[in-house]
């Protein structure tokens, strides 16, 4: 709330002299009038109700009546809620309509020159307020175009730094498969070498010396290139100790009751099983 001396200072400085049908109304203007609202046109005249008095500030366009018996009405228009506006002036009187979406409100008034320049300020208010929130709307533009740059930037920062993470992931990630499947790979990385020696030349060629001479030292013989070439081998060591016992006639020996033939021959076949299990796991490459 304002005082009045300051209301009527400000209707002094814009030539307005309050005549003594408007009293009632400038008494009531501290009431309505903001601390920080300034005064720019003010015009007697009358309207649906009867006689008021329009004022022009400088955020709204405010009518008031007050009338005898307390009755009061204001009507209070804000700029940036006015559509459009209608002026005409005749001999002996002018008229305005503002229209604020579903509310009317007509003003008669003798006072050309001062409606004049009351509905002046009003346009010129009205294409400031527009032209404020048009450019707010483009500055709220381009600050959203901003963010959304900056988003996108950020987004893409981001997908490129889980890209490499995921790159440096598989880089230093090993593939370990299940236990069955690493046998399963070690068998077959074995017969691949194994089928690499027995098709390799060399190892074709020691068989042939091998089976053209039997009686060949056996110590320097490379047992780890096939299994035929093993067996073939203790095949070998199985005759060479047949040949060294010599071939006697079986003798008989009695214990108790039984007799035991004894032999050579015999004893060498019943000694084989064991020399080849015991040969086979000494000289197999794959033995540790």
């Amino acid at each position: 709330m304002v005082d009045l001396d300051y209301i009527k200072a400000q209707l002094r400085s814009i030539n307005f002299d309050p005549g003594r049908f408007n009293n009632a109304e400038i008494r009531e203007l501290p009431n309505i009038i903001l601390p920080d609202e300034t005064i720019y046109e003010c015009v007697n005249g009358f309207y649906e109700g009867g006689f008021a008095l329009l004022v022009a500030t400088n955020i709204r366009v405010l009518l008031i009546d007050r009338k005898p018996m307390g009755f009061l009405n204001v009507d209070d228009l804000r700029f940036d809620m006015i559509s459009d506006i209608d002026y005409s002036h005749r001999i002996l009187g002018a008229q305005i309509s503002i229209h604020c979406g579903t509310r009317n409100l007509t003003f008669k008034s003798y006072n050309q020159h001062l409606l004049r320049k009351l509905i002046g300020h009003v346009q010129h208010r009205m294409a400031e307020i527009k032209k404020d929130q048009q450019e707010q709307a483009s500055l709220q533009m381009q600050h959203l175009e901003d963010i959304n740059k900056q988003l996108q930037v950020y987004l893409l920062a981001q997908q490129q730094q889980l890209e490499k993470q995921i790159a440096d992931q598989s880089a230093r990630s090993i593939l370990k498969p299940d236990p069955q499947l690493a046998d399963y790979l070690f068998a077959q990385r074995l017969l691949g070498d194994f089928q690499q020696r027995t098709t390799s030349p060399e190892a074709q060629a020691m068989h042939e010396e091998q089976a053209t001479d039997p009686n060949q030292n056996l110590d320097n013989v490379d047992y780890a290139t096939t299994d035929q070439s093993i067996i073939d081998e203790l095949t070998r060591d199985a005759k060479k100790e047949i040949r060294q016992h010599a071939i006697k006639p079986p003798e008989t020996v009695q214990l108790g009751s039984k007799s035991f033939e004894l032999n050579p021959i015999n004893v060498a076949y019943s000694k084989l099983p064991y020399l080849l299990r015991t040969r086979r796991y000494r000289q197999s490459p794959f033995s540790s």
